[in-house]
């Protein structure tokens, strides 16, 4: 798989695109405002990147993240090899000796970016992210690559504080993207986490109706434990807890937009008891159904319809 010495090559790829950031605006950057937390050090993207070869025995003080938008290639880091294939995001740690390279066969095409910051360990830590298992797989190749183009065309700012800030917001997006749309290599896994994504549209079509866990993991054909384990780790949340949050979500939405009473609201999204469904409500939104609807502003008829209710 490995390159030999004379064709190894470290850039210069064919329409590839390479911006290394200004000493001077990195320095601006460490004292800028949130912009200190996270800000590009460098960034590139090589269409076709053969016999493309890196290895830095000392690290570099930035973070890199490598993501494989088609082909293959391998990751070294603490003399462990990492296979990594299209969809999959890399962050290899500042400081951290490492070498990475196109596979021979199938020579991977990437974006990268080099970053730094207050914040870049926190943001290993939330991707779950370490030298040891650094990569994570992000099949939508598409989010990536638009996320990684918006923080790409802030250099068109040209370094100003405020174009420092939109790249640094949308670096932090890009990783944001990353977390929520991330899911599982391999078929086995792949399979599992289409039928949760299943699930997900199964709860919106049946906001009406009072599902059970039961019911959700029968939907997606998994034992209730594997399917609230591989719901939780795609959503962060539990089935249940997603599902109350649809419903609060659509309560909202009829609160704003129709003049249904909270009673019938209530009815409409599988509640019997109102009383029920103001407490959840409640806890889910801090306020109550007639609150929120008081705060968004209603029409007369919705009003007189609550007072009689």
């Amino acid at each position: 798989m490995s390159s030999s010495k004379e064709t190894r090559i470290r850039e210069g790829f064919p329409k590839q695109r390479l911006v290394v950031i200004p000493p001077t605006v990195t320095k601006r950057c460490r004292s800028l405002p949130i912009v200190s937390e996270l800000y590009v050090t460098d960034i590139g993207s090589y269409p076709s990147a053969p016999h493309h070869y890196v290895e830095r025995r000392q690290g570099i003080s930035a973070a890199v993240m490598i993501y494989c938008l088609s082909g293959r290639g391998s990751i070294e880091i603490d003399n462990t090899t990492h296979k990594i294939r299209f969809g999959q995001l890399v962050i290899i740690p500042p400081n951290t000796p490492h070498i990475y390279q196109a596979e021979q066969k199938d020579p991977w095409s990437i974006c990268w970016i080099h970053f730094s910051g207050t914040q870049t360990q926190a943001l290993s830590d939330s991707l779950k992210l370490t030298k040891h298992k650094p990569s994570l797989y992000v099949p939508d190749t598409r989010i990536i690559r638009d996320a990684f183009e918006n923080v790409y065309a802030c250099l068109n700012y040209h370094y100003t504080d405020a174009g420092l800030l939109a790249m640094s917001s949308e670096l932090l997006r890009l990783f944001s993207l990353a977390k929520l749309h991330q899911g599982f290599p391999g078929a086995q896994r792949q399979s599992a986490e289409n039928r949760v994504v299943s699930t997900l549209a199964f709860m919106e079509q049946y906001l009406h109706m009072p599902l059970t866990l039961d019911e959700m993991a029968a939907h997606s054909g998994q034992s209730l434990p594997y399917f609230t384990r591989l719901f939780r780790q795609r959503t962060n949340q539990s089935p249940m807890a997603y599902f109350i949050q649809l419903k609060i979500r659509k309560a909202c939405e009829l609160l704003d937009q129709t003049d249904s009473t909270i009673r019938e609201i209530a009815s409409q999204l599988g509640y019997d008891d109102p009383y029920y469904f103001s407490r959840i409500f409640k806890k889910t939104q801090g306020c109550s159904p007639a609150a929120y609807r008081k705060s968004q502003g209603v029409a007369p008829s919705a009003y007189r319809k609550e007072l009689q209710d």
